[in-house]
């Protein structure tokens, strides 16, 4: 062999230990235009993907900014009173906390998404959010260590001393 064998980081790694947990959260009780009003308003969070809990913390679904404002634009102000239930995806793909990476990598595949909320599988109470940002940088940090390990030492030789005659 020419390398030694090396474990994929994906088979190792868990979600729980990728994921975000500092997320926006819109709760499923609000309005659009409570909502419309409050993203707009903090410019910095670019989170694409808005989960939406009830009073429980229970994921109800996802929404994402586009859906907002695409509806907001195609109906007007009038949309701004409708309840965020009308426009939420109670179908979203969704990741468990101890699953391994490349479960979860496959199912962004097979489904064509690139992030997924992740719930607890027996409460299905909201946990965070991965994306395949998240996993790629998980890929990245192991291949760094990976490299870091592996950088070979410098070692400088000396010549061996020159014995003088008369055992010296």
């Amino acid at each position: 062999l020419s390398r030694e064998y090396a474990v994929d980081p994906l088979e190792i790694l868990f979600v729980h230990e990728v994921m975000r947990t500092k997320v926006v959260l819109l709760p499923a009780a609000s309005t659009l235009g409570e909502i419309w009003h409050s993203l707009r308003v903090d410019r910095r969070q670019e989170q694409r993907l808005l989960p939406v809990v009830n009073s429980e913390g229970l994921l109800v679904g996802v929404v994402t900014r586009g859906d907002i404002s695409q509806r907001i634009e195609q109906i007007g102000d009038a949309a701004l009173e409708w309840p965020i239930g009308d426009l939420v995806r109670t179908s979203a793909v969704e990741a468990y906390p101890d699953e391994p990476l490349r479960v979860v990598v496959y199912r962004m595949a097979e489904k064509g998404c690139t992030r997924m909320p992740v719930v607890d599988r027996a409460t299905r109470k909201f946990l965070g959010l991965v994306s395949l940002n998240d996993l790629l940088k998980a890929r990245s940090r192991h291949l760094e260590e990976e490299s870091r390990r592996e950088r070979s030492l410098k070692f400088r030789l000396f010549p061996p001393k020159k014995r003088e005659p008369g055992g010296k």
